[in-house]
C-alpha cells in the first residue's frame, strides 16, 4: 500500500523558482502550473470532501481480482472549496494564452451570475455532454474547460485517495491502469532502490509496476522495447514499445537535482511527448498527456 504525499506551497513554489532558472523555454507554461499547483497546495488544509460510501469487503474483492477500487465518477466533492479554488484558478488563466484565458473567463463570469458548478465539477469526472454544452454556449475550447475544473477538483479527488489507499493491501505489480480510480498513468518514476512506480493521470496514485514487459501490451520482446535516453537530461527516459506504438515517460529520481513532485515533471518534460509523438507513438491517455 502506498499513500497520498502531502506538499506543501513553499515546498512547489521553491521547485518551479528553479525550475524557471533552469528551463526557460518552459516559463510561459510555469507561470500558470506553478501558481495552480502552488494554489491547490494552499486548498488542500481546507478541503474537506464527504467520504466516499465504500463496502470493504466489495473493495477487498475488487483489489484481489484486479479491478480498480471505484470509478473516477464516485469521488466526492468539496464542492465550496472546488469552487473557491477554481475562481482563483481563472484568475491564474486569465493572464496565460488566449484559450485558457477564454476559457477561464466564461467559467469566472458564470460563478459571477451565479451558476452554480456542480453539474461541471461532475463533467470533469464523468462526461455527460454538460461541459461540451457550456463550451459551444460560450465558444470556448471544452478541453481548456475540463482542464481548469479538473485543477480545482484536485484536492477533493486526492482526500479520496487517502481514504482509499487504505483497502488497497498491496498494491499490485502489473497492473497499467491505477488500482485506486483505473485511469491510465500519466507518468513513471525510478526511485533510489531501482523500484518502478506508475503515477495515475487522474488521480496521482502512484503504485509499484514491474519493468520486463510492456505495461499496455504485455510486449516482451527485447527486439521491441527500447528507450529515448539523453546525456544532456540524465532524469528522463521515455520507454517506447514498438508492438502497440505505445509510450510511457518515467522520472529517474536517482539523478534528479530537485524534489520530485509528479506533476511539475509532467509539465516540464512535455518536449519528449511532442518528440515521440512525432515519431508515431501514442499515450495511453491519448490526446490529454499534457493536462496535469
Amino acid at each position: 500500500m502506498t499513500s497520498m504525499p502531502v506538499w506543501g506551497a513553499a515546498a512547489i513554489e521553491k521547485i518551479v523558482a528553479g525550475l524557471v532558472a533552469s528551463r526557460p523555454a518552459y516559463a510561459s507554461i510555469l507561470g500558470f502550473y506553478g501558481p495552480v499547483f502552488t494554489a491547490q497546495a494552499k486548498a488542500a488544509g481546507d478541503t474537506s470532501p464527504p467520504p466516499i460510501s465504500v463496502d470493504a469487503a466489495d473493495l477487498h474483492m475488487r483489489c484481489k481480482e484486479g479491478f480498480a477500487l471505484i470509478e473516477p465518477a464516485s469521488f466526492t466533492v468539496d464542492h465550496r472549496a472546488a469552487q473557491k479554488l477554481l475562481v482563483e484558478i481563472c484568475g491564474i488563466a486569465a493572464v496565460a494564452g488566449e484559450r485558457l484565458s477564454t476559457a477561464g473567463e466564461a467559467l469566472a463570469a458564470s460563478m459571477n451570475e451565479g451558476t452554480d458548478m456542480v453539474d461541471l465539477f461532475g463533467d470533469a469526472l464523468a462526461d455527460k455532454g454538460r461541459i461540451q454544452a457550456f463550451a459551444q454556449e460560450k465558444d470556448v475550447p471544452s478541453e481548456m474547460l475540463t482542464m481548469l475544473l479538473y485543477l480545482a477538483l484536485r484536492p477533493s479527488i486526492e482526500a479520496g485517495v487517502r481514504q482509499l489507499s487504505a483497502y488497497l493491501e498491496d498494491d499490485p505489480d502489473t497492473r497499467s491502469g491505477c488500482p485506486v480510480c483505473g485511469r491510465a498513468p500519466i507518468l513513471g518514476e525510478l526511485d533510489a532502490n531501482d523500484n518502478q512506480w506508475l503515477h495515475c493521470s487522474l488521480c496521482w496514485h502512484h503504485w509499484p509496476v514491474k519493468r520486463m514487459a510492456c505495461l499496455f501490451c504485455g510486449n516482451r520482446g527485447s527486439n521491441s522495447l527500447e528507450y529515448l535516453y539523453s546525456e544532456e537530461e540524465p532524469e528522463y527516459r521515455v520507454y517506447l514499445c514498438n508492438s502497440c506504438r505505445q509510450y510511457l515517460k518515467v522520472v529517474d529520481t536517482r539523478k534528479l537535482k530537485r524534489e520530485f513532485f509528479p506533476p511539475l515533471e509532467q509539465v516540464v518534460s512535455l518536449h519528449l511527448d511532442i518528440k515521440v509523438s512525432e515519431k508515431g507513438y501514442a499515450h495511453a491517455m491519448g490526446n490529454g498527456t499534457t493536462l496535469p
